[in-house]
């Protein structure tokens, strides 16, 4: 039967003939939590050792799904051929196949397919991971000598509990990546190595193909998803010949134990461990425990907005942007001409009952805590870096445990102050009141919260903008000069519920925002028949019972506010 090599086929026929292998195949999910499946992904190698990626829609996946195995050579036909760009395509080729519902495949047997490779991988070495991550091109294929196996590590973070194991390859040149593994993954690794390595000693040459490329801390990290799959001391050229340059420098792969069950497949809650309380954390040395992580049960007390919220990064690196004469540049990525995005620097005050510590939120940590990104909130902030958004002064009261590290700035300053690496789910305490984002958090009746005050010192001389516990606007700089009087020409009566009960203005809002929130009409002629002129004469002394006793509407409240803030 005639066919088609992979170099041959484009995007103008539909009507192509395939010999191929499926080298890998997975299942990709439509959800971060892995429910339900969209999508199945081949990658194909032929005769040539040329590979492609395939993909098989949702709808054709009860197809092929069950007939397609890794490892097993088919003829494929009649399927589209396109230069679609994929964010993470496995295989470097500039095409990707799409199976449509007139795709068939016919499994060959075992004598017509010896000419095809077993394996297709696209190797990248240690040191061009770098340049892999800052252009954000591919999963990649690593290749090394297995050095060390952590323990797991279990965290219930904000998106849910999750799972992970670091192992750490070593190449030629003595280079170690840090591999993390999640999920499925991170829990199988163990035993496929014991099973592989029982009675052996010899290095492990291993494979990772499609890993992501990730920074975190500064570090060049490859990461597992579902595409991710590993072979260990397969016997194809590369290996081989990786093995035979590994001479004299030793086979010994180290297991470490996270503790005494470590051994036993204990998994380490990484949201508990090393907990200190506000105190402790100030009364630590910063140079006996530089990169050693607490984890600290406390409220976010206060947001510091005397630098800002946030700041230009850099589109690749992430990294902040050096201003010049003709714009920014990124120094780390070299780019005189880099992609600006907004990222977070969030100076905050955590508490708890034993006392208030500085601790700062970058980037995706911020982000994970916020649920937004940085540049959605500077878009509706008009990029105002000293306005706090909505959604940043609604965590001001909530709990979280901070899992922290001493920050550099405090060698840098003398002020102890650290930096948060993750954010976990605080655990619910009983009769615990949660703050409700974007609301105030009403106390019993006769109760008022305390409104902060702006412009507040700590130690340091920091400016902090305070916003009480269950508020979401911040109190202003000044007060403007209240007065129940309703004119077309000196503003719009705000009805009830838009301020709070600590007296705080209506913020900037958008107008049709502004519109919904203000009377029509006929909505203020009823105002002022209701509120006409009462026998009695009312003046600031006047008390809030005879405001209740003698403006029947519900503009009372807005007179007691008024009052309240006058008084």
């Amino acid at each position: 039967m005639e066919y088609n090599l992979l170099s041959q086929i484009n995007p103008t026929r539909h009507n192509w003939c395939i010999k191929v292998r499926v080298a890998r195949m997975w299942k990709v999910s439509g959800t971060s939590k892995g429910r339900g499946f969209t999508a199945l992904e081949l990658v194909l190698v032929d005769e040539e050792g040329v590979g492609i990626t395939a993909s098989v829609g949702q709808r054709d996946m009860n197809k092929f799904a069950d007939f397609l195995v890794e490892g097993r050579s088919y003829m494929i036909k009649k399927f589209q051929v396109s230069k679609q760009a994929r964010r993470f395509n496995a295989v470097s080729n500039t095409q990707t196949i799409f199976f449509t519902s007139w795709t068939t495949a016919e499994e060959l047997p075992a004598e017509l397919s010896t000419n095809l490779p077993l394996y297709f991988f696209n190797f990248v070495d240690f040191e061009d991971l770098d340049h892999k991550e800052r252009n954000g091109n591919g999963l990649v294929d690593v290749i090394g000598q297995l050095t060390v196996i952590h323990p797991l590590v279990q965290t219930n973070g904000l998106n849910g509990p999750s799972i992970r194991r670091s192992v750490e390859l070593r190449d030629l040149s003595d280079r170690v990546l840090p591999i993390t593994l999640w999920g499925e993954h991170a829990t199988s690794f163990e035993d496929e190595f014991l099973i592989e390595t029982i009675g052996k000693d010899e290095p492990v040459v291993i494979i990772f193909a499609g890993m992501q490329v990730k920074t975190y801390l500064g570090v060049i990290t490859c990461g597992s998803g579902s595409s991710t799959k590993w072979y260990m001391n397969i016997d194809i050229p590369e290996v081989n010949a990786f093995r035979a340059s590994l001479h004299g420098r030793g086979s010994e792969v180290v297991l470490l134990a996270g503790d005494g069950d470590a051994a036993a497949g204990a998994i380490i809650d990484e949201a508990s461990t090393n907990r200190k309380t506000v105190s402790d954390l100030l009364s630590l040395d910063p140079h006996d425990n530089n990169d050693v992580r607490f984890t600290c049960d406390a409220k976010i007390k206060e947001i510091d907005v005397s630098n800002g919220w946030w700041y230009k990064g850099c589109g690749k690196c992430k990294r902040g942007l050096k201003p010049t004469l003709e714009g920014f540049e990124c120094t780390n990525c070299d780019d005189v001409k880099p992609i600006i995005i907004p990222s977070y620097k969030l100076n905050v005050v955590i508490e708890d009952n034993t006392g208030r510590a500085k601790i700062f939120l970058f980037g995706g940590v911020a982000e994970q805590v916020v649920r937004r990104t940085a540049a959605e909130l500077v878009e509706e902030s008009s990029s105002n870096q000293i306005l706090l958004p909505a959604s940043l002064r609604s965590l001001v009261g909530r709990r979280y445990v901070f899992q922290v590290v001493v920050s550099e700035q405090t060698f840098r300053t003398g002020q102890l102050c650290f930096q948060a690496r993750r954010v976990f789910v605080a655990p619910p305490v009983p009769g615990e009141q949660i703050p409700r984002a974007g609301g105030c958090a009403r106390g019993p009746p006769g109760s008022s919260s305390t409104s902060g005050n702006s412009g507040k010192e700590i130690e340091g001389g920091s400016t902090l903008t305070e916003v009480p516990e269950g508020d979401s606007t911040p109190p202003p700089d000044g007060h403007a000069n209240p007065s129940n009087k309703s004119t077309p020409t000196k503003g719009k009566e705000v009805p009830t519920g838009v301020n709070d009960e600590s007296g705080n203005i209506l913020g900037k809002r958008s107008r049709s925002a502004r519109k919904e929130l203000t009377y029509g009409k006929k909505d203020k002629a009823s105002l002022r028949s209701c509120c006409a002129p009462s026998p009695i004469g009312y003046g600031i002394s006047a008390s809030v019972e005879q405001y209740f006793l003698h403006v029947p509407c519900g503009c009372a409240l807005i007179s007691v506010v008024f009052y309240k803030l006058l008084v």
